[in-house]
C-alpha cells in the first residue's frame, strides 16, 4: 500500500506541474483556481487543501523553476572544463532556459508582481545566487591562472556580468529566438574575455 505522505506529495506535485503550464500561458493575473483545478482534474477543495491561494501555487511554481535553473547551471559550474568555456556555457544555458522557465522570469521582471512580499524575497535571493554562481567561475579562473582579476574585484566583476546579462534578457524574452540573440552573446563574451583595447 502506498504511503499516504507519498500520495499527498504526488497530488501536490501534479497541481504545481499543471499550474506551471497554465501560468506560462496566461500569467498569474489571468489564471484562476478553477482553471488549475480543472486541468489537474481535482476539485477546488483539493487545491485549497494544499494551497491557500493561486499566489501560493505560483510561489511553488517559481520555486520549482528556480531549482531547475540552479541544478542545470550548477552542472556547468562543477564541470571539468576551462573557465572561459564554463562561463560561456553558463551564459548561453541561462538564456536558453528563459523560455522554458518563463514563470520564473515573469516573477523577476513583471511590475504587476511588485506588491507580493514573496516575489520581492525571491528576486533578492535569485540575484544573490546568480552573482554567487558567476563568482565561483571567476574565482576558479583566477585560481587556475586563466583570468587576470584582482582578488578583491572578483565579486564586482561577477556583479557586472550579472547586470550585463539582465540587459540581454528582455530582448531575448520578447524575440523568443536563440538565433537572434546568439550574436549579441558572442559580442558580449568577446568584450568580456578580450576587452576593447588593442594590446
Amino acid at each position: 500500500m502506498e504511503n499516504p505522505t507519498n500520495i499527498q506529495d504526488n497530488i501536490k506535485d501534479t497541481i504545481i506541474d499543471v499550474a506551471q503550464d497554465i501560468f506560462k500561458k496566461y500569467g498569474l493575473k489571468k489564471t484562476t483556481m478553477d482553471e488549475i483545478a480543472q486541468a489537474a482534474r481535482k476539485g477546488k477543495s483539493t487545491l485549497y487543501y494544499y494551497f491557500k491561494s493561486k499566489e501560493e501555487i505560483f510561489a511553488a511554481v517559481i520555486e520549482k523553476e528556480g531549482d531547475i535553473m540552479y541544478r542545470e547551471l550548477n552542472k556547468i559550474i562543477i564541470s571539468n572544463t576551462d573557465c572561459q568555456t564554463k562561463l560561456r556555457r553558463y551564459i548561453i544555458a541561462k538564456m536558453k532556459m528563459i523560455d522554458q522557465l518563463s514563470n520564473l522570469y515573469d516573477a523577476i521582471k513583471n511590475d504587476y508582481l511588485n506588491h507580493f512580499a514573496f516575489i520581492q524575497k525571491y528576486r533578492k535571493n535569485f540575484d544573490e545566487i546568480e552573482i554567487t554562481l558567476i563568482e565561483q567561475i571567476l574565482q576558479e579562473g583566477v585560481d587556475r591562472k586563466e583570468f587576470q582579476i584582482e582578488e578583491n574585484n572578483i565579486k564586482l566583476f561577477a556583479y557586472g556580468i550579472a547586470t550585463a546579462l539582465k540587459g540581454l534578457e528582455i530582448p531575448f524574452f520578447l524575440e523568443n529566438q536563440y538565433a537572434k540573440i546568439s550574436s549579441r552573446l558572442d559580442t558580449l563574451l568577446t568584450i568580456l574575455f578580450y576587452g576593447i583595447v588593442r594590446k
